[in-house]
């Protein structure tokens, strides 16, 4: 390997990816400092109050899946008009944006969103969750409610009854979603 002096300029081709990945970040360091710093504070907000590790903080940031709360769903909603509500509210998605991740008519989701306002005008509230949904378990000719109890029994390898606490619905409405579900796939 080929030792160069201080005064002699080192090729590119001659410094490694994690050098060149160190220069990056001092030169982000430098630049963006402030906005770094609000990052840190940021996830540690996020850390503390829904106990998750780094690694599932940027699990949660990576933009390729959005990832629904598990507990956002209560009792005072329908599945669809939560997560219509969930959606509009706490991600700002337009109609026409959560009609395409929910494949569901835009128009249906306004009406939808109408009704969920009506009957709850104050803005969601998220408590802590240990399980999350991906958006794209909507994108099938199932039901909201059947694809949530299909991912969190079959994906979770949750109980019926633990489903059913989690999503506030009843055991039986649970395992009739369940076999509605299983019996479509199997139909298709």
């Amino acid at each position: 390997m080929k030792k160069y002096s201080k005064k002699e300029e080192i090729p590119k081709e001659a410094i490694s990816p994690i050098q060149k990945n160190e220069e990056f970040l001092k030169k982000i360091i430098k630049e963006d400092s402030l906005v770094l710093e609000r990052i840190k504070e940021l996830s540690g907000l996020l850390k503390t109050k829904y106990k998750i590790s780094t690694k599932d903080l940027i699990y949660l940031t990576d933009d390729k899946e959005v990832l629904i709360p598990v507990s956002i769903f209560t009792k005072r909603l329908r599945v669809l008009e939560t997560l219509t509500k969930y959606l509009k509210e706490e991600l700002n998605f337009s109609y026409h944006q959560i009609g395409i991740l929910l494949n569901r008519n835009e128009r249906n989701l306004w009406h939808t969103y109408k009704n969920a306002c009506k009957k709850q005008a104050e803005k969601l509230t998220i408590p802590s969750s240990r399980h999350f949904l991906p958006i794209s378990i909507f994108q099938n000719k199932l039901s909201i409610l059947e694809n949530i109890v299909l991912y969190l029994k079959d994906e979770l390898n949750l109980s019926y009854h633990n489903v059913a606490v989690l999503i506030e619905r009843n055991d039986s409405t649970i395992w009739t979603m369940y076999r509605r579900a299983k019996n479509k796939i199997k139909n298709e």
